[in-house]
C-alpha cells in the first residue's frame, strides 16, 4: 500500500497556489512534486514526475484545463479540478475527475477530494472478493441510494463524515454542515457502508475514519468538530484499529 500520493498544482494565480501547498502540507499522505504555472509546463512535469493526482485550474493563458484534459490518454492522474467559476464543472466531469473545487476552497472541501483518491487507492491495492450485491449500494461499493422523503439521493459514501442513528431514521451528516434524514436501521447502513472505510464508534454513530481529526481518550472528534463518544463495549475494536490505520499512514 502506498505510503503517500504525489501530487502537481496547475494554475496560473501564485495565491491559488500557496493556498493548495499550504493544503497539500497539511495531509500527512500528500506529497507535492512540483507547481506549475501554465498547462504547457504541466506536461512535461506529467510525463516526468507520474504524479497520482493533478489539482488542474481550468482558465488558464494560451492552453486552459478543459483543454490539457483532452490532451490526456487512459493512463492519466486522478484529476481534482479547481476553479472560480461554477459552469464549468459539468463539462469537467464529462472527461471523469475526480471532484471540482470552487475556489476560494476550504480545507474540509479538498479534504474530501482527496480523501476519495486516497481511499480509491487503498481499495485497489487490498485484495478483496467480489462483495455480494446489497440492495442500497452500487456494485463499486463507493456510493449508496437513499431515500429522503419521497426522493431517492444517489450519494458518495466519502461525502459523508458520520451516521448519527436515532429511534427509527438515521441522520447521514454532510461536510458544509448538510445532512440528509432517512428511514433505515444503524445494522443496515452499517452493512451499506464499506468497512475498512467506516467504523461503529457507539450504539448511536458510525464514523468515516478519514474524516476523524483527533481521538482524545475515548472522545473521537471529526473534522467538522463534532465530538464523538467511543462507547464502553467498543472501545478495544475502535483503539486497535485506529492504531493500526494510523500508524501504517
Amino acid at each position: 500500500m502506498k505510503n503517500k500520493l504525489s501530487c502537481l498544482i496547475i494554475d496560473d494565480e501564485p495565491r491559488a497556489q500557496q493556498v493548495l501547498e499550504t493544503f497539500v502540507g497539511r495531509v500527512p499522505y500528500l506529497q507535492l512534486l512540483r507547481k506549475c504555472n501554465d498547462a504547457y509546463a504541466a506536461i512535461e512535469a506529467i510525463h516526468e514526475l507520474s504524479p497520482d493526482i493533478i489539482f488542474l485550474d481550468i482558465n488558464m493563458p494560451e492552453m486552459t484545463g478543459i483543454e490539457l484534459l483532452k490532451s490526456f490518454g487512459k493512463n492519466r492522474p486522478k484529476v481534482i479540478l479547481t476553479t472560480a467559476y461554477s459552469e464549468y464543472a459539468l463539462e469537467g466531469f464529462e472527461y471523469e475527475v475526480t471532484d471540482y473545487l470552487l475556489k476560494p476552497i476550504p480545507f474540509d472541501r479538498f479534504l474530501r477530494a482527496v480523501n476519495r483518491v486516497w481511499e480509491g487507492t487503498e481499495r485497489a491495492e487490498i485484495p478483496a472478493d467480489k462483495p455480494e450485491s446489497t440492495p442500497g449500494t452500487s456494485q463499486d461499493s463507493a456510493s449508496i441510494w437513499v431515500k429522503e422523503g419521497k426522493k431517492m439521493i444517489h450519494l458518495n459514501v466519502y461525502d459523508i463524515l458520520y451516521v448519527e442513528g436515532m429511534k427509527d431514521y438515521v441522520k447521514l451528516h454532510l461536510a458544509h454542515d448538510k445532512m440528509i434524514v432517512t428511514y433505515l436501521t444503524m445494522s443496515k447502513v452499517e452493512e451499506m457502508l464499506p468497512p475498512k472505510a467506516f467504523l461503529r464508534v457507539n450504539r448511536s454513530y458510525i464514523v468515516r475514519m478519514s474524516a476523524v481529526q483527533s481521538v482524545d481518550g475515548n472522545t473521537i472528534e471529526t473534522i467538522n468538530k463534532k465530538e464523538i463518544p467511543i462507547g464502553f463495549s467498543y472501545r478495544e475494536t475502535v483503539r486497535e484499529i485506529m492504531n493500526d490505520r494510523f500508524l501504517k499512514r
